[in-house]
């Protein structure tokens, strides 16, 4: 049957305005709809991905609920992807189902004040420990720049595991359990005085190997997974109507008749339409 056919049935069997949202997204990844490039049982069919539009319009012409994905765009467009190329079994079961629904939220930490545009030259440094509490590694330094860090329950992570290598050798990548202990995240203040982003600290916060992405030392080249896909996830992305800045002049507009005047209204009208055929000046991506 077809992604069609099989989205049919399933809102059919679901009825999107009887059901919880939640239980609703949940049923969705379960019957292979949330992504149908994904293999079968990790929330996908194994079809073609350009059935993945298709799909997403039944779904929001039946009135059925979204996972907010400006809010998990990171989880979405970086971790998922690199999850199932670079994870375990054990791992993909275990994050992508909540991730795509939108009950964990996920954040980037690859920026680091020191390193500049040389992402390779990042400073955060893991060394393996094995313990009472089993192998692992304790994870000391700061991240910057961080959309999301405030709300994300897990973190995509690069850090340096082999100092004595060239650079990009010496890098292991990690996913970071935003709740740990010695984990500090900090609003990064702009000029206007909005905090868009954030500033991470790490202070001998402990990962398990459990958690690791891929070989020790092999960092860079899963890393590379997500930044292919970040720059899909930005290129490809279709912005909502009034979305960015000029969706907050027009919020104003709206709420504030006595603001109008002719001129005004004219202005606002281009500076729309060049928003909304262009993508400029309302629109932007935000660096994570």
């Amino acid at each position: 049957m077809t992604s069609a056919g099989l989205t049919r049935d399933f809102l059919a069997a679901h009825d999107p305005h009887a059901l919880a949202p939640l239980d609703f997204l949940r049923a969705r990844f379960d019957a292979g709809l949330a992504w149908v490039q994904f293999p079968e049982g990790l929330g996908g069919l194994g079809l073609p991905r350009e059935e993945q539009s298709a799909v997403d319009e039944a779904f929001a012409a039946a009135g059925a609920p979204d996972n907010n994905p400006r809010r998990i765009g990171i989880g979405l467009g970086m971790a998922a992807p690199t999850i199932l190329r670079h994870g375990t079994d054990e791992q993909r079961r275990r994050w992508l189902r909540p991730l795509w629904t939108g009950e964990e939220v996920w954040c980037q930490l690859f920026s680091e004040p020191g390193a500049g545009s040389d992402l390779a030259g990042l400073a955060t440094r893991a060394v393996r420990v094995s313990d009472k509490d089993g192998d692992g590694w304790i994870v000391d330094g700061q991240k910057v720049w961080t959309s999301m860090a405030h709300e994300a329950r897990w973190a995509i992570l690069i850090a340096r595991t082999d100092p004595a290598v060239p650079k990009h050798q010496g890098i292991t990548y990690f996913v970071l359990d935003m709740t740990a202990p010695g984990v500090e995240v900090r609003p990064l203040r702009q000029a206007t005085g909005e905090a868009e982003f954030n500033e991470v600290f790490l202070t001998g916060v402990r990962i398990p190997d459990t958690d690791r992405l891929g070989a020790v030392g092999e960092g860079w080249a899963v890393a590379q997974t997500t930044l292919m896909n970040e720059r899909v996830a930005i290129g490809g992305g279709a912005a909502p109507r009034e979305g960015g800045v000029i969706g907050v002049v027009t919020d104003v507009w709206r709420k504030r008749p006595e603001l109008r005047t002719p001129a005004l209204h004219d202005a606002l009208l281009r500076l729309w339409v060049e928003a909304e055929a262009t993508g400029s000046p309302g629109r932007g991506c935000a660096s994570s």
